[in-house]
Order: C-alpha cells, then structure tokens, then sequence
C-alpha cells in the first residue's frame, strides 16, 4: 500500500494527513488483535444472571416473543430477540446466549473503531480511538450484559463507517444500497437509532457527487423494504397492527414523564444530567483531555492555526459533530435518558474526537503517555472503582464489581429459595416492578416457582378485572389474587437495601407481623394469614 502520509506541524501540534484509504495488510492483523485482545478482557466479567429487568425480558423473549407481555417492552428490538434465538440454538441458555452477542458485539467495536478512526483521521487516531474502546468502563460492561446498547453502538458505527466510504467515493448506487441495507438491520435491534442518525445520513448524501435525491430515495426504500422483513413478523407475532400501536403507546405514555414534553424544564435538567454523568464515566481520563485540547485552542492557538487545522480535519470533523449533537438532543430534548446504554450510539464518536486530540500532539512520548493515561484510569475505573464513589456517576458507575455483586445476590436468594422452600409449598410474591431484583428477573431464573408481583404494571394492557401478574411454569398472565390452594404460604422477596414495608400498600398490617426470617431479604407468611389488600 502507498502511504502518503505527512505530519503538519501547528504550535506543538501534529495531524496526521491520510491521502490513501485502502487499508493494509497489517491493519487487518491489527483489527484481529483488538479483537482477541478485547475477548479475553470481557469474558471473565460476563454476568451469568439476567443483571436488569430488561435483561430478563429480552431472554424470556427468546422463547416467547410477545410485546402485549412486555417480551420484550416496546418498540420490540426484534432482530436482536431473533439473534437470541439463533445462537441459542447452539447455547442452550436464552440469557447467556444474549450475553454471549453482547461479549462477541463489543469486543468488535474497538476494531471497528480502529477503521473508522484510520480511514477519517490516520493510524495514530485509529489506534487511539481503538485504545478507548477497548478499556472504557461503559463499553466494557456493556458487552458483559444481555442489553441492546453495545450492538446498538457497534451497527451505529458501522452506518458511519459505511457512509464515510461512500462520501469518500462520491456516493455509488451500491453504496446506497448498503447504508439502507444497514439502517434496516440497525432499526430491528434498536429502532431509536435510525430516527437519531437520520441527520448523518441526510448530510452523508447531501455531499455524494450526483443523483443525490434520487440515491437518498433508494436508500429509503431498501431500508424500509428490508425493514419490513421483521416489521411484519414482528407485529404478527405481537398480536397484530392494532395491539402492537396500542403497546407502543402505553410505553410511550408511561416514559412521558421523562421528556420535556411531558414534565417540562424539570425533564430536561434531569436528562442532560444523566447524559452527562453517563459520558463522563464512559470517557473518564478521557475528558480531561478533551478541555485541556480546548483551553489550548482557546488560548494558545492563533486564528490562523485554528484556520489550517480545521480545514485539514473539515469534513471528518463534520460528520462528528452531525453524529453527536442530533443524538444528544435526541436524548434530552426529544427524548429520554434513562440508562448509561442510551449514550453508547455516539460515545464511539466522542472517543475519536479525543483520539484526534492525541493524533495530533507532536511527541509521540507525549502521545503514548496521554492514551496510557486515558486507558489506566479506564482500567482501574472498571475494575477497582470503589462502590462509595459511585455517586459521582448519579449510582449508575458501570463496573465490575456491579456486575460481580449483582451476580452474587441474584445467586444467594436463588440458591437459599431452592434450599429451603420447595416449589410445590410456596408461592413468591413481589411487591413492585424493582429494575434489578424483579419479578422478570425470578421469571427466568426461578420458572418453577409460582410468583406474583402485587403492583400494576402500567406498561402492558392487563384485564380490568386481573390486574396483578402472574408467573405460572415459567410464563406471565393475569389474576385477580395469588393463587394459595395447596400452598404452606407466600415468600416475600424484599430486594437489597430495601425493607419488607415495602409490601405495605398490597398486604395487611397482620400480615407484616406474621413474616419470619430475613435470610436473603425473604419473609414467609402461612397461607392463612396471607390477606390481600384491595
């Protein structure tokens, strides 16, 4: 391969020109490397027990897909659940199977980020992008979880990438092709995400040499065409057109309190803090150097400096700034963030903004010290951050030792449920939709057990006259009232840091006082003295 490359020199800083795109032989040795690199770091943390409500749900769609049983919650992440399915043929376990896909999705991203990053800004950035990819607590977490956001973010960079080359090329019919064909497949694992990058896209062909609209046109129709592909299965499977809008506007409904449009500027503040604190602990070190980069700019930088280096970085730089700032308004203003996941579809882009940071410093001591620094603190954060600091990040500090304790609760009731109460003598009862000690999560790890959570979920269509859910065999429906014919009595499971008054509301005063034991956060009530309030 020719390398054209030549280093420009701008007070103290370098960037590195890329004139010829075609990659190398060892850049694909590289992309293979970061690959079994990343690999061997996820796979001692991945989770064995479903770690988030959501979690459950997305295994329990595996077997049963169904959105009016919130399997999984709307818009249904269709393609994902079928991906599930399919490398549970070979598994044998719908949660590790999901697992399995986050631990193989994210240990591709830092590949995939070291061709994104070469082909836009050169090696040096690629290298460094790849560097953060790969040690950067909320990528790593997310690829040791069964959750949508590390595919999510993989195929969002995989648009780009895909839209890079074609700008690049002056944008071919194949190209259009592809990037429908690719909007497709990222719509049926996260349907947000097509809608978020819709700008990107629309600026990708704005700058293709001819037939634009025309182009911009078929890339619709593949993307909408193909689309339709697991659109139909997916709202056929769902009980029809009717009950699948029906769902997605109950969702909808119950997430409004989230978006300014249904709780106004205290929303707003609310979102932008998360976005915030969720980036920050996704980039960590990584943030000091992008506002060191700034300030140096700022102050040190003449207009004319600023003039070269902008240019020579313009259009790259421009499709950064489309990627990010569309989804993070998307995420604030329009939207919600609730999740630390929800910022993975453009944190990829602000790993390469940093990584053109370091590119460009003159020394290449200065350079491997800045992204040695970036990766200790990423490590350290992941792996020892201690769980007091967790309020930093809002309690939402993604970590090892999160994974870790979770696995260890969840294995603990489990283990002390089979123990000590056979299935055919209890029944479990739950008191509210808790995101991480739930109903759906014993749903999945505990199907023999009959359980009954005593709050209505507003989220799923349930009969006016059953409004309470009930696991029976391992499969959701809805009952007036447990169920305790034949039954010894009712075992509370109380979540960690939780007391047992949180069962107040739904059981009677008497009853609070007959509960023994405490074990794992569980209380037996004799079916006698179960009484239900209305």
């Amino acid at each position: 391969m020719n390398q054209n490359c030549e280093n420009h020199h701008i007070d103290g800083m370098t960037s590195e020109s890329w004139d010829v795109r075609r990659l190398a032989s060892r850049d694909w040795g590289i992309v293979v490397v970061l690959f079994l690199i990343a690999l061997a770091m996820r796979l001692p943390f991945r989770s064995h027990f479903a770690y988030h409500w959501d979690s459950a749900q997305f295994a329990l769609a595996v077997r049963e897909f169904d959105i009016r049983l919130s399997q999984p919650h709307a818009p249904g992440y269709f393609l994902y659940v079928m991906l599930g399915r399919l490398v549970n043929h070979f598994v044998g376990d719908p949660h590790a199977s999901l697992v399995w896909i986050s631990v193989m999705f994210g240990s591709a991203l830092p590949s995939l980020l070291y061709l994104l990053g070469t082909m836009m800004f050169g090696r040096r950035a690629g290298a460094a992008a790849a560097a953060m990819a790969l040690t950067s607590p909320q990528i790593w977490f997310h690829s040791c979880v069964a959750l949508t956001y590390i595919v999510d973010s993989f195929l969002v960079c995989a648009v780009v990438l895909v839209l890079w080359l074609a700008i690049q090329r002056g944008g071919r019919w194949w190209d259009a092709v592809a990037v429908g064909a690719l909007l497709a497949v990222l719509g049926g694992v996260r349907q947000q995400s097509v809608l978020e990058l819709a700008p990107l896209v629309l600026f990708g062909f704005w700058r293709f040499q001819r037939a634009r609209a025309v182009k911009l046109a078929m890339t619709a129709i593949v993307a909408g065409g193909l689309g339709l592909l697991w659109f139909m299965p997916m709202v056929r499977m769902s009980g029809g057109l009717k009950a699948y809008l029906s769902i997605a506007r109950l969702h909808a409904s119950f997430n409004a309190s989230a978006t300014v449009w249904g709780n106004g500027w205290d929303a707003l503040l609310q979102n932008v803090a998360n976005m915030t604190g969720f980036c920050l602990n996704g980039l960590m070190f990584a943030t000091v150097v992008l506002v060191a980069a700034l300030l140096h700019r700022a102050i040190r930088m003449t207009d004319e400096q600023k003039r070269a280096w902008d240019s020579q970085n313009a259009l790259a730089l421009q499709v950064l700034a489309i990627w990010i700032v569309p989804m993070m308004v998307f995420g604030t203003v329009v939207g919600f963030t609730k999740q630390p996941g929800y910022v993975l579809s453009y944190l990829p882009a602000m790993f390469l903004l940093t990584a053109v940071v370091v590119a460009s410093l003159k020394k290449p001591r200065h350079r491997s010290a800045t992204i040695m620094a970036i990766c200790i603190v990423n490590v350290v954060s992941f792996v020892a951050w201690p769980a007091l600091w967790d309020r930093v990040f809002f309690e939402m500090a993604r970590t090892a030792h999160e994974i870790a304790t979770h696995d260890a609760d969840i294995s603990r009731i489990d283990a002390a449920i089979r123990k000590s109460y056979p299935p055919s003598e209890i029944v479990i009862g739950h008191a509210q939709e808790f995101y991480l000690y739930g109903i759906r999560i014993f749903q999945l790890h505990l199907p023999e057990y009959e359980q009954y959570q005593m709050a209505t979920d507003s989220t799923v269509f349930t009969p006016p006259d059953k409004r309470m859910w009930r696991v029976r065999d391992g499969r959701l429906d809805f009952v007036e009232k447990p169920d305790l014919k034949g039954k010894k009595g009712m075992l509370l499971l109380v979540p960690p840091a939780e007391k047992v008054e949180i069962f107040a509301p739904y059981l009677s005063a008497k009853s609070m006082k007959a509960a023994i034991g405490g074990e794992c956060g569980l209380y037996f009530i004799p079916s006698a003295e179960v009484e239900i309030r209305r």
